[in-house]
Order: structure tokens, then sequence, then C-alpha cells
């Protein structure tokens, strides 16, 4: 990198700076041996004081770990039918891949927590289909990504969500990244 590149750089920091990105991270991604400059990247974004929410998502991870299993999912992705089954690796899934983006970040000395914020209802029947365990976000609590924020914390978001009678719904992360980057007015949004 030549210094010119990076004065160049610099003057987009001050725009940026105490502002949110959300960065959409798929779960193929966090399995990929290149993952390490991802966070970090994350680490110098938060170094210039830029906030960060990461949202991952896991059907790879869903995918491997039902051949592992031997277990048939009915879905990979969480747009389709999300029978208790495929629920259950999907919980696995996701709570390995947090759990990786965490150990990660804190190696790179970046404070993070992962989060509850999504209330998610059933998706339903569409077309005569019950889609059983797949949800869809119904509401963001943006007063705690926002404290967590302000901290200094990264939140990390899984592609699952909660009712309020503790049930929990497989989500599309895509769709959970725009809703959360909508709902916190995320200038930047980051599909990696």
């Amino acid at each position: 990198m030549k210094p010119t590149d990076l004065r160049g750089i610099l003057h987009y920091v001050p725009q940026f700076r105490e502002r949110v990105f959300l960065i959409a991270v798929d779960g193929s991604v966090v399995a990929d041996e290149n993952f390490g400059n991802l966070l970090l990247d994350i680490a110098v974004l938060r170094s210039l004081n830029i906030h960060i929410v990461l949202v991952h998502g896991a059907g790879h991870q869903i995918k491997l770990l039902s051949e592992r299993l031997h277990e048939p999912i009915s879905n990979h992705d969480g747009t389709g039918v999300t029978d208790a089954a495929t629920l259950s690796i999907a919980i696995t899934a996701a709570t390995n891949v947090t759990h990786e983006i965490l150990e990660g970040l804190k190696l790179n000395d970046i404070r993070a927590a992962q989060t509850n914020a999504i209330e998610s209802i059933p998706l339903g029947i569409i077309k005569g289909i019950d889609h059983q365990h797949t949800g869809k976000v119904h509401q963001i609590d943006v007063g705690l990504l926002r404290i967590l924020l302000d901290k200094g914390i990264v939140p990390v978001i899984p592609p699952l969500g909660f009712d309020g009678n503790g049930h929990t719904y497989r989500l599309n992360s895509d769709a959970v990244a725009v809703e959360v980057a909508r709902e916190l007015g995320a200038v930047k949004l980051m599909f990696i």
C-alpha cells in the first residue's frame, strides 16, 4: 500500500466515525481459512470508532452437521420449511458459529456479545405448506443493541429468533441483516 492510498482512506474516516456498519457474514465465510482477515478488518474499523453489528448465517454448518449426524434436514438456508430435527441441528450449528466468531473477535481484542435481540413470529402457512419452525423478524430490541454499541461491544446476531413464549425460530440471516440495518439506521450494510 502506498502512503497516498492510506491518506485517501483516512479522508473517509470522519464521516463514518461513531456510525453503524452492519456486516452480514455467510456461514461458509466463517468456515473459510481467510475468516481471520475479515476479523482483522473489523478490528481496524473498531479502532476508527466505527460501530459494528455482525449478523451471521449457518447454512454451511447446518449441511455439514446434518451429514455428520446422518440426519436429513428439511431446509438449510432458513427460507423453507424447518422441521423439529432441522431446528435442533440449526440451533447447534448457529451456536457453534457464534462461538467461533466470539473467539475470533476476542483474539483481535474486540469485545462482543451474542444477543437475543430478534423477536420473531412463525412464518406460518404459505401456499398450503406449514413452515413449522421457520420464522420471520417481528421486532428488534434496538435498545439492547444501542446499549452494546455505546459500550464498544460488537453485537453478534445468530440466524435464530425467539418469541415471547420461549420458542426458537429459524431465520434467514440475510433477512435479519436487512431488518437490523434498517432499524439501527446503519450507514453500511455489507454481505460477505
